[in-house]
């Protein structure tokens, strides 16, 4: 039988997310199989005192899908891509000011406005000041790939993003003795307070360009955005006016990811109007985060569960997100469901799997 590569179309399945551009695989392997006794340790995990019900296990199900165990393949992985900037607000739905927002003016195609970079610092130094971040640019601007992804939900997406590093300001400050606290204001006067050391180790940048786009505002307050690694999203400020540094009693605290949202992994393929034949070579591709552990492994599972082709993605770095993809075929005809859940580094299976119909005549 003459076989054929089918690739089902990317686009959007479970969460609203999309990317794009590829980049080149980091590794190609043919990935092992491992039955569910093999699984990273339990379906419930204790994380900050609150116990997590992973919800990919289901052996009890009879739904008439054609269970076919230990899958092998061709799997390969890279950590590039990016959620096209109109998607990447478009997805984001928690508060007004920050990066979990609503569409954002700056980032639609048809953006119009002043690209202001001015921003004012101030709090506990010796002499409060107003500086062009962009007069910094020549110097101390850096681009890089980074993730974003909410605290509370499922959404997360990658941005190229341009700018100057915080440190870089703060460098400019006369800071007075004790200041261990910054907050970036924005155009609203809202602001989520940081550990200054935490904004300096994340590498915390002003950002003036997302996904080659500068960015502009049309209300008052600066074009600037706040974007850190490893950090949720709710810090991602926007429309930046005022950076305060201050001295308080205690560090703040910094908010993580619910233990329920950890580990997402997304499939981004729809299979509605494909039609695949029994023999077919068929591409399903995602991507995977956790924000704040490194991506140890992808698991696909085509039989509910009961046995997973481990895919593993050495190499893969905790600050950017896995862009993944698998390659099949299928002997036997039928509906089937594919599960695939990510493993961390540290031993985390996704709280919630992704999971994807297809149909093989």
């Amino acid at each position: 039988m003459k076989t054929q590569n089918r690739r089902i179309f990317s686009g959007v399945a479970g969460t609203m997310l999309l990317f794009s551009g590829a980049g080149l695989a980091l590794n190609a392997t043919n990935p092992g199989a491992a039955d569910a006794s093999d699984a990273p340790q339990g379906t419930t995990h204790a994380r900050n005192g609150i116990q997590v019900d992973a919800s990919w296990l289901d052996l009890e199900d009879d739904s008439g899908y054609v269970r076919a165990s230990n899958v092998q393949g061709t799997f390969t992985f890279n950590q590039a891509g990016t959620t096209p900037s109109d998607e990447l607000f478009n997805i984001f739905g928690a508060t007004l000011t920050s990066m979990c927002s609503k569409p954002a003016v700056e980032l639609t195609a048809d953006a119009e406005g002043v690209a202001n970079y001015y921003v004012n610092v101030g709090g506990h130094i010796e002499k409060e000041f107003t500086v062009d971040v962009r007069s910094l640019s020549e110097d101390a601007s850096e681009e890089t790939l980074m993730a974003c992804s909410c605290a509370t939900g499922a959404p997360f997406g990658q941005a190229a993003v341009l700018g100057v590093p915080l440190s870089s300001v703060i460098e400019m400050a006369d800071l007075e003795e004790g200041v261990n606290t910054v907050t970036a204001y924005g155009a609203d006067g809202f602001g989520q307070p940081l550990p200054l050391r935490y904004a300096l180790e994340k590498n915390a940048m002003l950002v003036y360009q997302v996904n080659g786009q500068e960015l502009r505002t049309a209300d008052e307050g600066s074009s600037l955005q706040l974007w850190m690694p490893e950090t949720v999203a709710r810090y991602f400020t926007r429309n930046i006016t005022d950076i305060e540094l201050t001295r308080e009693d205690a560090e703040p605290g910094v908010q993580q990811v619910d233990p329920c949202y950890r580990n997402k992994v997304n499939i981004m393929n729809y299979a509605d109007g494909c039609t695949f034949s029994v023999g077919d070579e068929i591409t399903f591709e995602g991507v995977a985060d956790d924000l704040g552990s490194p991506i140890a492994a992808l698991e696909l599972s085509f039989d509910d569960g009961r046995t997973w082709t481990t895919c593993e993605t050495t190499g893969a770095t905790a600050d950017k997100w896995v862009n993944w993809q698998f390659s099949t075929s299928f002997d036997e005809a039928g509906d089937y469901r594919m599960t695939v859940r990510a493993r961390t580094a540290d031993d985390l299976v996704s709280p919630l799997a992704a999971t994807l119909l297809f149909t093989v005549s």
